[in-house]
C-alpha cells in the first residue's frame, strides 16, 4: 500500500512540475543625480522608469534650464505632430483609434506613457533606446 501511495504521489508531483507557467517581465528603475560642485550650480535629476510587458512609463524631473535642449531632442525623434497647451508640449501617437504613446514635456518635467499593445515591437525598441539617451541630455 505504501508503494502505491508513493507512486501516486510521485506521478502527481511530476504532473504539477510539467504544468505550463507564464512568465512576465517587469522592471522598475529609479535614478537620481545631484550636484553641489562649486561653480557649476546645484541641480537635481530624478528619473523613474517602469517597463512591463504591456506598458512603459518614464517620469523625470530635472533643472528647468535643460527643458529647451530636451524639447529639441524630442522634436528630432518623435512624430512631428506636437501640441502646446500653456507651457506643456505634448506628442501623441495614435493607431487604430488607440493611443500608442503620449509624451508630455513642461519646464523641468517629462512624462512618458507607452501602451505596447498599440505600438509595433520595432517602435517600442526604438523609443526605449531613445528614452535611455534622455538621462545623458538632462544630466549634462
Amino acid at each position: 500500500m505504501k508503494t502505491i501511495i508513493c507512486t501516486l504521489s510521485l506521478v502527481f508531483a511530476l504532473s504539477l512540475s510539467n504544468a505550463q507557467t507564464t512568465s512576465t517581465s517587469n522592471s522598475k528603475v529609479s535614478i537620481s543625480y545631484s550636484s553641489d560642485e562649486p561653480g557649476k550650480g546645484n541641480y537635481r535629476v530624478n528619473i523613474s522608469i517602469s517597463n512591463t510587458e504591456d506598458m512603459y512609463t518614464l517620469k523625470a524631473s530635472f533643472p528647468s534650464s535643460k527643458t529647451g535642449k530636451l524639447k529639441q531632442f524630442l522634436k528630432d525623434h518623435l512624430t512631428p505632430e506636437m501640441t502646446k497647451n500653456g507651457t506643456t508640449s505634448t506628442w501623441k501617437y495614435n493607431t487604430k483609434g488607440e493611443t500608442g504613446y503620449v509624451v508630455k514635456l513642461k519646464r523641468g518635467k517629462l512624462n512618458v506613457f507607452m501602451d505596447k499593445e498599440f505600438v509595433s515591437a520595432d517602435l517600442v525598441e526604438d523609443l526605449i533606446d531613445m528614452f535611455s539617451d534622455i538621462k545623458e541630455i538632462i544630466k549634462q
